[in-house]
């Protein structure tokens, strides 16, 4: 049963890469024992999708664990997202998988449907996971279970503004709005706000301030869109005023909105902590708050973690065992402050949260306030269905093809008809 599920979700993800078909059953119980025979050679293979800073740590604590466990060898392969994926699901059904993969939590929408992994509250144990923010923990969830054993909290968007141009930051987007429309008047800036227009991950934080939701219920396992609604309308209908009235650029992708902000001609971006380290690198003196109100709600930005899982196939207690120590080793306080340097992000091991390192850095520390407002990223196989109807139709009414009051019903079917197509 579980080789015809791997098998669905690899059709599936030949054609969306993230759908799969089928859920899989939880077990209980700790699986490892107490200690790993340390006469015993154990091989763990690990393949991770991280930066490139963020793998020179990673190979750093790797030799640390293997000077503490000298018969446990770490073998680590990197992989992008997609390929990531995509090999996980081919070499599942052989003998040349992964038995641990570090990535982002809507892996699960893959790897839990198709019987890839199994629950990870077994294997570190419920003790463990009290060291752990629970805040994380919930975002690395599937469906209630827990399949993953996040590393670090974040991956949200955020504003990151320019001190030259912005003295004091707004307090509300209406300032924003005021603050970067005067800007580009006074011919100080191109643009007075920037952020990839392409990607709705980067508009959806303002269907927030609307209080709309994309689900009837995000923790069922059959949600229900709710794309046609009064609050779509309000959010197409303000990226519609802040686009015509020339806030944001015409036309702007990720790319194009980091090369503006970057070269000093807009004053607003919003992006992720992944952009901090390319803004310092272009000497740009830059601040960060939280995306602001829109007459007076908060926009909800979605959050996400990045972090472990373990292989469905992993079954020999000696193996499960060395897994459990590695786990340990690699979001341990320590371990989870040295992967900072890297990633920039807030950690998830609750005594890592509180070092120096973290509340003393202000572009850490300062991620607080917006992740306090996040949404934790929705994990289920439904989300591919949102984002590919949400997609083309905000492009459409961008460019004056759909009116935004047209706009939710024409997602809802999108929607509606993907889920189908991912047989679901």
């Amino acid at each position: 049963m579980n080789k015809i599920k791997k098998i669905l979700a690899i059709a599936m993800m030949s054609t969306l890469i993230v759908g799969s078909l089928s859920g899989c059953a939880s077990k209980s119980g700790d699986k490892s024992p107490a200690k790993v025979d340390s006469t015993k050679p154990i091989t763990l293979a690990f393949w991770e999708q991280d930066d490139a800073n963020a793998q020179k740590v990673l190979d750093k604590l790797i030799t640390e664990f293997h000077t503490a466990n000298s018969n446990i060898t770490v073998k680590r392969t990197h992989y992008e997202t997609e390929d990531l994926r995509k090999n996980y699901t081919t070499a599942s059904l052989g003998t040349t998988g992964p038995d641990i993969v570090l990535g982002p939590n809507d892996n699960l929408g893959v790897f839990v449907p198709g019987s890839l992994v199994q629950p990870i509250d077994t294997i570190v144990g419920e003790d463990f996971l009290k060291t752990v923010d629970p805040k994380a923990l919930e975002a690395a969830k599937f469906l209630g279970k827990q399949y993953m054993l996040p590393d670090r909290n974040g991956n949200e968007l955020l504003v990151a503004y320019n001190k030259k141009l912005v003295a004091t930051p707004p307090k509300t987007f209406e300032e924003l709005e005021k603050m970067g429309l005067q800007l580009k008047t006074d011919k100080k800036v191109e643009y007075g706000l920037v952020f990839n227009e392409v990607e709705p991950f980067f508009s959806i934080p303002f269907l927030g301030a609307f209080d709309g939701k994309i689900f009837d219920d995000v923790n069922a396992t059959s949600p229900k869109p709710t794309l046609n609604t009064p609050a779509v309308t309000q959010w197409m209908t303000f990226m519609k005023k802040i686009h015509d009235e020339g806030l944001i650029p015409k036309e702007a992708d990720g790319t194009v909105a980091e090369n503006l902000f970057k070269g000093g001609k807009a004053a607003f971006i919003i992006n992720g902590p992944w952009g901090f380290a390319d803004y310092t690198k272009a000497k740009i003196d830059f601040g960060i708050i939280a995306i602001p109100s829109i007459n007076g709600k908060n926009p909800a930005p979605y959050s996400a973690v990045k972090g472990y899982t373990v292989s469905e196939g992993v079954k020999d207690e000696a193996k499960l065992a060395a897994v459990k120590k590695f786990l340990l080793f690699v979001t341990s306080k320590d371990a989870e402050l040295q992967m900072v340097d890297a990633h920039q992000q807030t950690p998830s091991n609750i005594e890592a949260m509180k070092d120096v390192k973290i509340t003393g850095n202000p572009l850490i520390a300062g991620q607080k306030d917006q992740l306090d407002k996040s949404t934790p990223m929705p994990t289920n196989t439904q989300m591919r269905a949102i984002w590919d109807a949400i997609k083309p139709v905000q492009q459409d009414v961008l460019s004056g093809k759909t009116k935004p009051e047209a706009a939710g019903a024409i997602m809802q079917k999108k929607a509606e008809d993907g889920i189908k197509a991912l047989g679901l």
